[in-house]
């Protein structure tokens, strides 16, 4: 009789355990989040791209030419004629070499200087291509007799005339062998300095003048 009692009190027990699993029960809330992990070990450095090739620098440009400070100059004028003239008894060669940039400012505060070529002459007398700023005088003797040349360089509102004067008023023409160039400098271009005027190679190489 014990027995069954306890038979049937097992028996029991297993049913309402069987019963109160067949229901699962309402989801319970989150739990907090948990604190974050050690950090990793750092991963492998990739290795550096290669360097793009550097571009060439372009060519350098030519030097330009050197200015001349505003001084004006003529290319050498060959006169084909002179006019002749006899002034108080001496006999006169004259050529007008048109320059319309002499102006009355040039004339008031400016220099214009007056170079002569005299090939015209005997080597012997006057050396070729031989340069010389005017007025220039070449004392010579032809035959027994001292003869002396005056070349000038007379300037006037927009033009330089050449005047040649003969001592002994040797000559019936002239030859137009000579050659004239004249260098004009503006009132209020300070160029000059140290540069002797008379020395054409100085004056050449200081204003950039071509031969």
């Amino acid at each position: 009789m014990k027995k069954t009692h306890y038979f049937f009190t097992l028996i029991a027990a297993v049913a309402i355990f069987i019963s109160s699993c067949g229901k699962d029960g309402a989801v319970g809330p989150a739990g907090s989040t948990g604190p974050t992990g050690p950090q990793g070990p750092a991963g492998t450095a990739g290795t550096n791209g290669t360097n793009g090739t550097a571009g060439t620098n372009g060519a350098t440009g030519a030097t330009g030419a050197t200015g001349t400070a505003n001084v004006i100059y003529s290319d050498w004028y060959t006169p084909a004629t002179y006019t002749k003239t006899t002034v108080f008894g001496t006999t006169h060669f004259t050529a007008v070499i048109a320059a319309s940039k002499i102006t009355q400012a040039v004339l008031n505060s400016g220099t214009v200087l007056v170079y002569g070529k005299l090939n015209g002459y005997n080597p012997v007398i006057w050396p070729t291509d031989q340069v010389s700023i005017l007025p220039i005088e070449i004392t010579y003797m032809s035959g027994t007799t001292q003869n002396i040349d005056s070349w000038s360089g007379l300037i006037s509102l927009g033009n330089v005339t050449i005047d040649l004067a003969s001592s002994s008023n040797a000559y019936t023409n002239i030859s137009n062998a000579h050659q004239f160039r004249y260098v004009i400098i503006p009132g209020g271009v300070h160029t000059l300095g140290s540069i002797n005027p008379r020395n054409y190679n100085e004056v050449k190489t200081a204003f950039h003048l071509p031969n």
